[in-house]
């Protein structure tokens, strides 16, 4: 099973395709993704980020303060021309605090998609952890018993292809003025695949990949309810 693993990732490049936005990992297009903030391995990311951008913001002041400075006619006494200094990084505070401000705001637009992305991040551990499973069942088939490794890839690729056509979804009716017509193919197509993963489920033991199995379902049934809410906003 492990080989078809790497095809069943949905890569930064699709993200970006499926969305429309650049996706990263604590940000879509402009916005902040909400969880970003929740997690501390992407605190020092988000830190060095708001510096990054304050430096960028304070030297495109600085020289502006210097040249009202000088045009106040305060260009050669340099310790009048230092008391712009203290406005112009008032102003370079103002401008990130601002900045911050709008993609906070963008970020409260894109709910549902930052959701799709937390799920999306879900479904990537799970390939790690079925990774894992098939490396250590490898060591010792013995202790690891892998019966149901058809229906844990099965599960995936209807995890997979339910993200897919949830983002896809969410992309349309945020940009509802192009494709509107392939809304209720793609939703069938997450209905379908939500009804073949709780099949699957029913029907496999309780052992590590089940529990795998189950964390797919669940993976289908967030990103059903997610669609759900669309669906109910844009009727």
């Amino acid at each position: 099973m492990q080989p078809n693993l790497s095809t069943l990732k949905i890569s930064e490049r699709e993200l970006d395709t499926l969305t429309g936005l650049d996706v990263g990992e604590f940000t879509m297009g402009w916005a902040y993704r909400p969880s970003a903030f929740r997690q501390s391995r992407y605190l020092l990311m988000l830190l060095f980020n708001q510096l990054l951008t304050f430096g960028v913001v304070i030297i495109f002041c600085l020289p502006l303060g210097l040249i009202v400075a000088r045009n106040q006619g305060l260009g050669e006494d340099l310790s009048s021309a230092a008391q712009f200094l203290p406005i112009a990084l008032a102003v370079a505070i103002a401008i990130a605090v601002s900045w911050n401000v709008f993609r906070w705001w963008q970020g409260r637009h894109l709910i549902t998609l930052a959701r799709l992305l937390d799920e999306v991040d879900r479904y990537h551990e799970t390939l790690t952890a079925v990774t894992i499973l098939e490396e250590l069942s490898h060591v010792n088939p013995s202790q690891l018993k892998v019966e149901n490794q058809s229906a844990v890839l099965e599960a995936l690729q209807l995890t997979r292809s339910s993200l897919v056509c949830a983002l896809m979804t969410e992309r349309i009716l945020r940009k509802h003025q192009r494709f509107m017509a392939r809304r209720q193919e793609l939703f069938a197509n997450i209905e379908h695949n939500l009804a073949s993963l709780e099949a699957l489920q029913v029907s496999q033991a309780a052992n590590e990949y089940g529990d795998l199995l189950n964390d797919a379902l669940q993976i289908g049934t967030i990103v059903h309810q997610e669609i759900q809410k669309l669906n109910s906003i844009s009727s």
